[in-house]
């Protein structure tokens, strides 16, 4: 269960494990086994005795109060790979590569009231400017992968995925199809940005597994740990109406 929920590799995890045990956590553990099991240890005859027992049952009448567990605090700090410089450096870049993407399509959104509207709406929650355009190049890219009967799939060889990220990262035409403004709504936003966060989780060497894991607690990770929702750079407002 902890592993499933873990972004450390297999090896990284069991690392941690292993100390673990050495420093002393074997004596804090106590094996059980599942209520289910247990309760078929008796038989059915074996409980009505018991019930019928005119002597109390052991430990009534005595107060039980549970204790009071703190929660497991999370790790602070500068997450495994994070360096600001070098966060900082990848953002500045962000800019620079998706704003030719989405030259064309930017201008449309800001004539929408709609999407201003999500946009104020966004930077409230404390979305970046970088966040913005990476959800909405994503949505472009998708849009025009699209239209090239180009879907990405767990099969896909490295020359197919080539070719869709071929499609997606090119220079916006100002003859290109328009991508609908519905593409853009605050739902779809938010699902771009989270689909980008599992590629930043893995540029940093973190382990996305199959089981799922909320967006929002990977979000989450990448602010507290990986400067994901402070980091920005010096740069021209995309958004100006």
């Amino acid at each position: 269960m902890m592993l499933s929920q873990s972004l450390l590799s297999d090896h990284a995890f069991m690392e941690l494990v292993e100390k673990a045990l050495a420093s002393g956590l074997w004596h804090k553990l106590i094996v059980g086994r599942p209520y289910d099991e247990l309760a078929d240890f008796l038989k059915s005859d074996d409980y009505h005795a018991m019930a019928a027992l005119a002597a109390p049952a052991v430990g009534v009448g005595i107060a039980r109060r549970p204790p009071k567990v703190a929660a497991l605090p999370a790790r602070s700090g500068p997450g495994p790979g994070y360096e600001k410089e070098t966060a900082l450096t990848t953002i500045r870049n962000r800019y620079a590569f998706m704003l030719p993407i989405v030259c064309h399509t930017l201008p449309r959104l800001a004539a929408d009231p709609a999407f201003q509207r999500t946009v104020i709406k966004l930077r409230k929650e404390g979305w970046r400017d970088w966040h913005l355009l990476t959800a909405i190049a994503n949505a472009t890219g998708n849009h025009r992968a699209q239209l090239q009967g180009l879907y990405p799939s767990p099969g896909d060889s490295d020359e197919h995925r080539a070719r869709i990220a071929a499609v997606m990262q090119a220079p916006e035409r100002p003859s290109g199809s328009p991508v609908p403004v519905e593409a853009f709504s605050e739902h779809a936003m938010r699902t771009h940005l989270s689909v980008a966060a599992v590629s930043t989780a893995r540029f940093y060497d973190l382990t996305i597994r199959r089981s799922p894991i909320a967006p929002e607690a990977l979000l989450s990770v990448l602010g507290d740990r990986y400067g994901y929702w402070s980091d920005d750079v010096d740069h021209t407002d995309p958004f100006t109406w």
